[in-house]
């Protein structure tokens, strides 16, 4: 009689640990991408171009390429993203170049090169703006603007929301945009804004500064201090700042104040804005005024034809020059 062989638990044990060992790859689940390669398809590339057109009553009547930037950015791990922008117009400049942390909408650090938080329309970009020009009140007295930075700066700021606060504040360099600081002393900046209802928001920003007013020379005060308004309700708009600035002994100041209406609903948008600028507060008569009214027609997201016309007075008296303005923007 044949007789059968029985395994012993043992060695049947042995056999499903190897059986287990080998079939275990193939049934396991598809290994997970490596964070790299899921932060590259994250990747966002925009960005956009300006031709302008002026025609003043007196001067030069040109077209120009105004701005051609390019901008990368995307997330690189969890809670970690980066910036990239640069302006092929300028030979080319590096614009932005920042790195931002963010565990929580209560706090995150941004550093790099950035714009420098102060004022609403000073953060707000370019090719969102409402007019052709910015206001120059701002772009006289903002820090990284007075300096032909393109109001940034380079340093660290920390930023966030908490209830119905936004707020940023930070040290720079001070020197403006790709440039290492020209002294041991760094500035400070910082912006707050308060939405104490949904369609209204009120808020400040503060900078503290020393430059050097020559090579060698003792520093000086660049500080500034602003406040901001701002009235969004539909088609309807209405924005307001006022800035002062000491540098060195000059004391400057100016405001502007602005109202805008969609004749169409995100289509065509009809503005008004009425400027004050005073670059010497201790000499009488010596300020600006711009008065400006414009039209934007939305053609697709960012691209759009903004058409104003700017009156440039004389506080003393007088008209200084009036113009007119023709931007197309394409933008993706």
């Amino acid at each position: 009689m044949k007789r059968h062989k029985i395994i012993r638990p043992r060695r049947a044990g042995l056999a499903l640990l190897a059986v287990a060992l080998f079939s275990g790859p193939a049934l396991a689940e598809e290994p997970k991408e490596s964070p790299f390669v899921t932060a590259a398809k994250s990747l966002t590339l925009s960005g956009y171009a300006q031709v302008l057109a002026v025609e003043w009553d007196h001067g030069v009547d040109t077209f120009s390429l105004r701005r051609a930037r390019v901008g990368l950015s995307g997330g690189l791990l969890k809670n970690l993203k980066f910036k990239l922008v640069v302006d092929l117009v300028k030979s080319p400049a590096l614009l932005d170049a920042l790195v931002e942390f963010e565990p929580s909408k209560i706090v995150g650090l941004r550093f790099g090169q950035f714009l420098v938080p102060f004022s609403q329309e000073s953060v707000t970009p370019t090719s969102e703006l409402d007019m052709v020009n910015r206001s120059p009140v701002v772009e006289a007295l903002s820090p990284g603007r007075d300096n032909t930075s393109s109001g940034r700066d380079i340093g660290a700021v920390l930023y966030g929301s908490y209830a119905v606060f936004d707020y940023t504040v930070g040290l720079l360099n001070g020197a403006g945009t790709n440039k290492a600081d020209t002294n041991s002393h760094k500035d400070w900046s910082g912006r707050v804004v308060f939405h104490p209802l949904k369609h209204v928001s009120v808020g400040g920003s503060l900078y503290r500064g020393k430059q050097d007013s020559a090579p060698g020379a003792p520093l000086v005060r660049r500080n500034k201090e602003g406040l901001e308004a701002a009235v969004v309700i539909k088609a309807f708009s209405l924005k307001s700042e006022y800035i002062h600035a000491q540098d060195d002994i000059v004391s400057k100041s100016g405001w502007y104040v602005q109202t805008g209406f969609f004749a169409i609903p995100t289509k065509l948008q009809a503005l008004l804005r009425y400027d004050s600028l005073d670059l010497d507060r201790s000499i009488a008569g010596d300020g600006t005024n711009v008065i400006s009214a414009g039209i934007n027609w939305f053609i697709l997201g960012r691209t759009k034809l903004q058409v104003n016309y700017e009156i440039h007075r004389l506080q003393g008296g007088g008209r200084d020059k009036s113009g007119l303005l023709a931007q197309f923007q394409a933008a993706f």
